[in-house]
């Protein structure tokens, strides 16, 4: 059986709309950079679709596990607390949803963080302000 990745890309949310317009960006960003990747972006807040409607939408397409991503900077109760409840994940976690009648592995990464591609692309800001 081939593997057929699933990426549930993790947002805030909020009653403006620019956070789930870039959280949805990032998640198209990502579909189009891997057709064989299905993505579905997801909020915890004040946005559509919410986490259990995201995950819904891996429904009829054969995804074979699921990796989960908080387009977050930093944890917080909502990456270290609610997420993983939501996710039903482990104290590794890892977990299984049930998607079309079948367990589907999911493992939950960290937020984005501190990297050097972020610092890029403050940089790359900077630049477009001067």
């Amino acid at each position: 059986m081939t593997e057929k990745l699933g990426i549930l890309a993790i947002g805030h949310g909020s009653k403006l709309p620019f956070n789930k317009e870039v959280v949805t960006k990032i998640a198209d960003y990502i579909a189009d950079k891997h057709a064989d990747v299905v993505v579905r972006a997801g909020f915890m807040e004040n946005s559509e679709p919410t986490l259990e409607e995201a995950i819904a939408g891996f429904s009829g397409t054969g995804v074979t596990k699921i990796a989960a991503v908080p387009v977050f900077l930093a944890s917080g109760v909502h990456i270290t607390k609610d997420i993983p409840q939501i996710l039903g994940l482990d104290e590794n976690g890892c977990g299984n949803l049930t998607i079309d009648g079948k367990e589907v592995p999911l493992c939950y990464a960290g937020p984005l963080g501190a990297d050097e591609l972020i610092a890029d692309l403050v940089y790359k800001r900077v630049e477009e302000v001067i």
